[in-house]
């Protein structure tokens, strides 16, 4: 497919969060991205607190650092900076990493994997009334929507848009995480695919297997959907039109103890 492949969650920055540990380890993984095919890669380090913001010029160095190093190395990957901000009701999302390459407008947010915070859906209100506009990371994990699917589509229809990591569909999360993504995309509530990428090894900077499997399985004008024409858009701070999403069909279900244990709780 002569298309780009945009992956918008990775933790590739040396020393910042429980992404790479050291360049070495950030040349291997920018490496890995670029020879599986990623042409684009987000940079989106954990802000857990609005107190970790105050590394914000050491991550800004860093990347600048990291584009360098790639021009040396002639890598031709082309690198988007961001944050995976952790979700609190009273986070700040005015500063220069918060938003995908500066734009103001869209950003990416996590919630506790546990389940879904109390009164997010007035925060995340307030916020798309402001003018920003939420993606969701990886909703598949999350047991409050793997116990209750609906709240992924309340979510799409209130304007928040949805990034399921390419791991989930070749069952790297478990089974609950790979069925949840795709009763996701059956759908429609997907809008972009990231690889969460933390390391070389065990959470590889990697997205081609999701594009596979999602071409095989959805076809081409989806697959470029999620990896190239909403990620643009959402790098350049543009518009994204989303298809109507329909109500989910939630997959097979499975006993809260099975749901706890697979996910280690």
């Amino acid at each position: 497919m002569a298309m780009k492949i945009f992956d918008i969650h990775s933790h590739v920055l040396p020393g910042i969060d429980d992404g790479s540990q050291s360049w070495d380890e950030t040349m291997q993984m920018v490496f890995q991205a670029y020879e599986t095919g990623t042409t684009d890669l987000a940079i989106t380090h954990h802000i857990l607190h609005n107190s970790d913001y105050e590394r914000e010029n050491e991550i800004l160095e860093k990347f600048e650092e990291l584009k360098s190093r790639l021009a040396q190395a002639k890598i031709p990957l082309r690198l988007h900076l961001g944050s995976e901000i952790y979700y609190q009701h009273d986070m700040d999302l005015n500063h220069k990493i918060t938003t995908y390459n500066q734009n103001g407008k869209y950003f990416l947010v996590e919630f506790p994997m546990q389940g879904i915070p109390k009164f997010v859906d007035e925060k995340f209100f307030e916020i798309i009334v402001d003018g920003k506009v939420p993606i969701l990371a990886h909703p598949e994990r999350n047991l409050g929507i793997l116990q209750n699917p609906v709240r992924a589509y309340e979510f799409v229809q209130r304007g928040v848009l949805m990034q399921v990591n390419a791991g989930s569909f070749v069952g790297r999360y478990g089974e609950p995480a790979r069925q949840m993504a795709i009763a996701l995309m059956n759908a429609r509530l997907v809008h972009f695919i990231g690889s969460d990428g933390h390391n070389a090894t065990r959470r590889p900077v990697i997205v081609h297997d999701a594009l596979e499997f999602i071409v095989e399985r959805w076809g081409e004008r989806t697959a470029s959907l999620l990896f190239e024409h909403n990620p643009q858009k959402a790098m350049n701070g543009e518009e994204i039109k989303i298809p109507e999403p329909l109500p989910i069909e939630p997959p097979k279900k499975r006993s809260r103890f099975k749901l706890f244990r697979r996910f280690g709780f």
